[in-house]
């Protein structure tokens, strides 16, 4: 069981990155339903007309459109890295403790 715990924390953060890679992709997808693109004239349809989004400007070059997907991408994505981040930290004491 030993060797075990750190494999499976391994994988769960690889994983964790892994969805939230995943899920920013696909909500930077063309044609999702954020697109901005042609259909950005249509009325919206009665589901989305509340949607809460975060758009940031800097200096009217480019801007940046934060939906739901990419806050819990961008989320799944930190959090993953914590969980590495952690597990390298333990098996770093480990080894100096070791000496």
């Amino acid at each position: 069981m030993r060797r075990a715990a750190p494999r499976l924390v391994l994988s769960l953060g690889a994983a964790l990155c892994a969805l939230g890679v995943a899920l920013f992709w696909r909500a930077n997808r063309p044609g999702s339903r954020t697109d901005g693109g042609w259909g950005a004239y249509t009325p919206l349809p009665a589901d989305t007309a509340y949607e809460s989004r975060l758009t940031l400007s800097f200096d009217d070059r480019w801007a940046v459109l934060w939906t739901a997907g990419h806050v819990a991408g961008a989320g799944l994505v930190v959090a993953g890295l914590l969980v590495l981040s952690g597990l390298a930290g333990w098996a770093l004491g480990r080894s100096r403790a070791r000496r």
